[in-house]
């Protein structure tokens, strides 16, 4: 866990730029959906890690997500709930180590919200430079609460450009800014153990590509975060997921009920050196169901 972290207390030009680009977004509400998506999903996994627990944590995921494109670009929202064996515990008030306290497993609530503006939507100009079908200008938040004695509240602002990749499907990769606060629950930081970190970057690609007829999709993200400050370095996430349409395969009814096995590799976990902090590195084999409304 992180011990020392980088604090700040002066306004970044990240969120100013965020400010503005959600300004942006705001008008998007003029703009009629063009195509949308919604769907709830369910991921179980034994092999699970956080910093500071050297042991294996199984967690059960339950979501709702939804996926948009409008005159302008796209929408994309995502809610877990993550749910841990013992292995990840819950905050007690008596004290960890207290037989008054129950080995439960902590929950977490997880939010994500993505907005594009899509060159190419708004201008009406198609893009062909090789493999370049689109310049986007793209923006993200994420939201988080969880039940631990740490008590994480992740608060994540991203804003930079991205290029749309020709694909069957689509896939874009971006450089953008990256901005994180949290909460440390341990340690008395300035203003009740709410910490703000450096701005650094993030190297991000997302995909959902299919195949074999669509009967079957890859997709997923990866984000590569710089270091945020003293005693952090850059972390590497990747989540990805092959699926099949049971559904289509079934009973004749495309992308209604999909099934598949889903992959998450996750180095430096939150910035935490692996090479020094017990449960800051996972490979993580799921099993992921979704169903599409």
């Amino acid at each position: 866990m992180h011990r020392k972290r980088a604090y700040s207390s002066k306004p970044s030009a990240l969120a100013a730029a965020a400010v503005l680009a959600a300004a942006l977004g705001a008008s998007n509400t003029a703009q009629a959906a063009t195509w949308s998506d919604a769907w709830v999903h369910f991921a179980y996994g034994t092999r699970f890690a956080e910093p500071g627990y050297g042991q294996s944590i199984a967690k059960r995921i339950v979501g709702f997500s939804y996926a948009g494109g409008d005159g302008w670009g796209t929408n994309f929202f995502n809610l877990d709930v993550l749910m841990s064996d013992a292995g990840d515990p819950e905050a007690c008030a008596a004290g960890a180590n207290s037989p008054s306290c129950a080995a439960a497993g902590a929950q977490e609530l997880y939010a994500v919200y993505r907005r594009t503006w899509s060159y190419d939507q708004i201008s009406g100009n198609k893009i062909q430079w090789g493999p370049i079908n689109d310049v986007k200008l793209a923006m993200g938040v994420d939201y988080s609460a969880k039940n631990t004695t740490f008590g994480p509240r992740v608060r994540k602002l991203r804003l930079g450009p991205m290029v749309g990749l020709n694909v069957p499907g689509f896939a874009e990769v971006g450089l953008e800014l990256y901005k994180e606060s949290n909460h440390n629950g341990f340690t008395p930081y300035p203003q009740g153990g709410d910490v703000t970190f450096n701005t650094t970057y993030v190297l991000a690609a997302d995909w959902g590509i299919p195949f074999a007829d669509a009967q079957w999709k890859w997709s997923g993200y990866f984000d590569h975060i710089g270091a945020k400050g003293y005693g952090t370095v850059p972390e590497t996430l990747l989540s990805t997921e092959v699926m099949y349409d049971v559904g289509k395969a079934l009973y004749g009814a495309p992308n209604k009920l999909w099934a598949g096995v889903q992959y998450q590799y996750w180095r430096n976990k939150f910035g935490n050196p692996a090479s020094t902090t017990p449960g800051a590195k996972a490979s993580t084999p799921m099993i992921r169901v979704e169903y599409h409304f």
